[in-house]
């Protein structure tokens, strides 16, 4: 009995250790000089779940935060919180969203793009070049994490799928992403789907902005006549900027259907 208390004890305090060790960080864009300015939300704000957390702002050269999954299937997402293209809602819109994938045999990379820049379109313009080189740069590592270069996607929330949206149509032969996830993305003005694009999923609640609902139902359009495949979901409630907070609405749902999506795509299968 103390031999297996003892082995316990020491399983939980190897897996705090495991928690609490820095995660790896890859900078992107190192010809850029370091700065970002981590702050408090404010309390009242529904998706601030503790006085302890901390979002983003002022971002000026991007940096990917690394998840490794514990048990790999070789799928890879990068994830671009939202924000408004001022602050990084990185939390329940990027590393909540990290964990969850790593759940299911994915490794994520959560995306400090750069925010808060002189104007909104300098900002937007330079989410989606940090967009591009992350996957470009997800591909080029795949070994490091045992992931399928056919299997890296990106994913983003509000601005941050914007930036989603920008790559998925943007891209080179090296930073095209697989698949692509749009949750509430305001997409780029004139965008155009290539014939080759990838899969997109696309989530947006009915209650959100009319901007938000018809971006979304914009990009099952385009991609519809771009002859790629496309899902969309719009939800009865849910808002804006729900990201992984359970909102007792009807936006709730939409990881499960993302997870059905997912493995009908065939990312969850294991190499």
């Amino acid at each position: 009995m103390i031999r297996n208390a003892a082995w316990i004890t020491g399983l939980i305090l190897s897996l705090a250790a495991l928690e609490a060790a820095p995660r790896q960080e890859i900078v992107l864009r190192p010809d850029l000089p370091a700065g970002e300015e981590w702050y408090t939300p404010p309390s009242p704000n529904p998706h601030v779940k503790s006085p302890e957390e901390k979002w983003v702002r002022k971002v000026q050269r991007p940096v990917m935060e690394v998840y490794p999954a514990a048990s790999p299937n070789g799928a890879g997402v990068v994830i671009a919180p939202g924000g408004g293209f001022t602050i990084l809602a990185i939390e329940h819109e990027g590393r909540d969203v990290a964990r969850w994938l790593n759940e299911r045999g994915v490794t994520a990379f959560v995306l400090r793009y750069r925010v808060g820049l002189e104007t909104r379109e300098a900002s937007q313009k330079a989410a989606i070049e940090d967009g591009l080189l992350a996957v470009k740069t997800v591909r080029q590592r795949a070994a490091e994490w045992k992931l399928d270069t056919k299997r890296i996607g990106v994913m983003g929330f509000s601005a941050g799928g914007y930036l989603t949206v920008g790559v998925a149509t943007q891209y080179t032969p090296e930073s095209r992403p697989d698949y692509a996830i749009s949750i509430y993305a305001l997409a780029p003005d004139n965008y155009q789907v290539k014939a080759d694009a990838p899969p997109i999923f696309i989530a947006v609640s009915y209650d959100d902005r009319p901007m938000m609902t018809t971006s979304a139902t914009g990009l099952l359009d385009n991609w519809k006549k771009a002859n790629a495949p496309a899902e969309l979901h719009v939800f009865a409630d849910g808002g804006h900027g729900f990201g992984m907070t359970k909102m007792g609405k009807a936006c709730d749902i939409w990881t499960d259907l993302l997870a059905q999506w997912m493995t009908r795509m065939g990312i969850f299968r294991r190499t």
